[in-house]
């Protein structure tokens, strides 16, 4: 597989891999076929929040599997937890995940190594990926919830990998969780990626440890214009513009965390779906509970906000032949269509051929110890 210091573009650049959250079936279908338009290797990557609503971490792996076998998908994956604490990441360790995060940024440096320490002797043996936390990001998403930033100290990131024993470490430097990243945009500092970077290459560290940048949703304008035009009312959403993330990886970020883009999206095409098919909830009673929830909660952007009337196993399956065949076949193109361009931006696109292992069924994981 791939080291961390030859993961480029075919272009030469330095390159990062997209990481994008998943909770239903027709959202990981159009995650696969984003990757497969632009040939990227890629992390499907669930928090605890959607192992919660699908009832569960094998759950989750069950439907990915088999969104990855309906697709055909050959590409290199990895389903990856995210933001996860230890008992979580224990039992996605023990569910098939071929990736965990765990966030005890919360607790002190030393404690925070401990933990992170224990979770990696259970991952390692099995080749499962183990990522951290280290610093404090602001903003809201699930259960993941800070009212300031704190930085990572980029003098303590070499000995946080060396005791530690993570893979990646996701270090604060000013992005921020959540659809409104104002805050974020003033303080976003990639000089401490840089010297981050710096320390890791000074131990040989970038040849196999990777930096990760959380809360880097871009928030495309058009589509929260989309939104508040078919009935939303979304107010101050900012994302991080490419260009600071692309500067971010040039500085040796190399996974990216996507999350809040995929919501506005569905979000989006169910509202326009249902304007422009007026009373077509009258005949399906997931669709009048869409609606229903769309209606009453106009600043509703999360899909389980809306969808969480819906039997989860309808969720975890192609919904062809159902009521909700239409809206997510719309949700799937508009998903891959952003996944596709996402990639191309982060320069993973046509990375795929390069590394090796390519089947979900070996749990291939891109984060390529």
């Amino acid at each position: 597989m791939l080291r961390a210091a030859e993961l480029s573009s075919l272009e030469g650049r330095p390159a990062a891999i997209g990481a994008f959250n998943v909770n239903f079936y027709s959202q990981a279908e159009g995650i696969l076929e984003g990757l497969r338009r632009a040939e990227a290797p890629g992390i499907l990557q669930a928090s605890r929040g959607a192992n919660k609503f699908q009832g569960g971490p094998e759950n989750i792996a069950e439907m990915v599997l088999a969104a990855v076998r309906k697709s055909g998908h050959s590409l290199p994956v990895c389903l990856h937890l995210d933001h996860g604490d230890e008992p979580a990441a224990r039992e996605c360790i023990d569910r098939g995940f071929g990736s965990v995060m765990l966030d005890v940024s919360k607790l002190e440096y030393d404690a925070n190594i401990a933990a992170v320490r224990n979770v990696v002797q259970l991952a390692h043996p099995k080749g499962i990926s183990v990522e951290a936390e280290l610093g404090h990001l602001a903003g809201v998403e699930e259960d993941v919830s800070s009212a300031t930033t704190t930085y990572a100290d980029p003098y303590l990131v070499p000995n946080f990998f060396d005791k530690s024993g993570c893979d990646s470490l996701a270090i604060a430097y000013g992005t921020s969780h959540g659809p409104d990243k104002g805050a974020g945009l003033e303080k976003l500092a990639v000089h401490i990626v840089e010297k981050c970077y710096r320390g890791m290459a000074a131990f040989g560290q970038n040849e196999s440890r990777f930096l990760v940048s959380h809360g880097s949703s871009t928030v495309p304008q058009e589509l929260v214009k989309e939104i508040n035009s078919f009935g939303g009312k979304m107010k101050d959403a900012r994302g991080i513009p490419m260009d600071r993330i692309q500067a971010a990886i040039g500085a040796g970020i190399r996974k990216i965390n996507i999350d809040t883009d995929l919501r506005l999206g569905i979000t989006a095409t169910f509202r326009r779906y249902l304007a422009e098919h007026p009373g077509v909830e009258r005949g399906s009673a997931e669709l009048a509970g869409i609606w229903k929830a769309l209606d009453g909660s106009p600043a509703a952007v999360d899909p389980r906000d809306y969808l969480g009337h819906i039997g989860r196993a309808l969720l975890r399956r192609d919904p062809r032949g159902t009521a909700l065949e239409e809206p997510m076949r719309l949700v799937r193109e508009r998903v891959a269509a952003h996944v596709e361009r996402l990639c191309r931006e982060f320069g993973s696109a046509g990375l795929a051929p390069r590394v090796e292992g390519h089947s979900f069924d070996t749990m291939a994981s891109v984060y390529l110890r």
